[in-house]
């Protein structure tokens, strides 16, 4: 253990602290969630016109959030969002805003369709949300609306979320797999360089990310241990359980949407054909879904591995 996270606040077997509760009541829907992402939408992701759809709903999913959070620190009503405001002052900082930083990407994966920033915001404005998206929209707004200690649950489980996975989308390692996007206008260095604003919080390197990552999570546990009733604390971990559930089911309302183009490429047919069989089959042991699950990603990337030294 590095001397910078020796006293890491909070401690992991903190079992009073928010943030490691949230973690324990959520751990069977993040585990969830991680198997789907791994396999299935892992595939579909790859594809440039999914991909970016992707970036897209989540530029709807954090403005949804910075809004209710800008609303809460500049113009609280009533005691309770004043209360949650002076919690936000203690941990929020700028460089964890992520809708300007999702505006970039966008900017660069629609180019083709929208030349000048005007196009893209007006795009972007004018866009009709899906109907399992917009319903998740609502609920941000409602949620917090109606008891706004549940930013917090957001607070936690979309930002942290993305210091770790946002390191994973932009390493060689996933470039170099075959399960990158694929653009016919952006090289895979290109979109790394140009197009992943929304993982990135700093421009100085892993480290100065890794700094900003503990000192979010410390800020967030001195904010919040004494300023919430247990009551309050109980809301954030079921908001965070829903936030977990409905995440899926919009990554899944966009396969849905693209199923028809996707199920024209055999090997997202194989790959759905093991997964439902996977998924619906009380014979196959834990073990052997596990099997199953490392076998197909690792055929994906033997694959990526074998182009890119074949033909690169």
């Amino acid at each position: 253990m590095s001397a910078e996270t020796a006293g890491t606040i909070p401690a992991p077997t903190d079992i009073g602290a928010l943030a490691n509760r949230i973690n324990f009541h959520t751990r069977d829907a993040h585990n969830k969630i991680n198997a789907y992402m791994s396999v299935r939408l892992a595939f579909a992701l790859k594809h440039g016109f999914i991909y970016r759809q992707g970036i897209l709903a989540y530029y709807h999913i954090f403005d949804a959030i910075e809004q209710e959070i800008d609303r809460l620190m500049m113009d609280p009503q009533g005691a309770k969002e004043v209360q949650v405001q002076g919690i936000l002052r203690q941990f929020w900082l700028e460089e964890f805003r992520r809708s300007g930083q999702i505006f970039k990407d966008l900017e660069v994966l629609y180019s083709p369709e929208y030349r000048s920033k005007d196009a893209i915001r007006d795009f972007v404005s004018t866009n009709r949300l899906p109907p399992v998206l917009q319903d998740f929209v609502d609920y941000i707004h409602t949620t917090i609306q109606d008891e706004p200690c549940n930013v917090l649950a957001y607070c936690h489980v979309m930002y942290l979320a993305l210091f770790a996975g946002g390191r994973v989308m932009r390493s060689n390692l996933y470039r170099h797999t075959g399960l990158f996007p694929k653009f016919e206008f952006l090289s895979p260095k290109e979109l790394v360089h140009r197009g992943t604003n929304f993982f990135t919080f700093s421009d100085e390197g892993t480290d100065a990310e890794n700094r900003l990552r503990w000192k979010y999570k410390q800020n967030f546990e001195l904010a919040t241990r004494n300023e919430l009733s247990e009551e309050q604390k109980h809301k954030i971990i079921q908001v965070s359980s829903e936030i977990f559930l409905r995440n899926m089911a919009i990554t899944g309302e966009i396969g849905e949407l693209n199923k028809q183009e996707l199920m024209s490429k055999f090997s997202f047919k194989l790959l759905t054909y093991f997964v439902e069989e996977w998924k619906y089959s009380a014979l196959i042991s834990k073990k052997s879904k596990d099997l199953i699950i490392f076998t197909l990603v690792a055929l994906q990337f033997l694959l990526g591995y074998y182009i890119l030294r074949r033909f690169l």
